[in-house]
């Protein structure tokens, strides 16, 4: 997959959001979205965001607001 093919897919992925991206990805990733290496792709955005949404431990953010 080429760059600029993996932006705009990363971009819809935005786009769709997580909820809906989860849902394509566990019913038929082929038929909703692409093929086996946008399925990984799918899965990479969707650990991404996870951490995100995953609370920081709390020396992590002591660490974060002495820089």
């Amino acid at each position: 997959m080429e760059d600029i093919d993996r932006q705009r897919t990363l971009d819809y992925f935005e786009r769709l959001g997580k909820k809906r991206v989860r849902l394509y990805t566990a019913i038929d990733c082929e038929r909703f979205l692409g093929d086996w290496q946008v399925r990984e792709l799918a899965d990479q955005w969707l650990d991404a965001k996870n951490a995100e949404d995953m609370p920081q431990p709390l020396w992590r953010r002591l660490l974060s607001d002495r820089r």
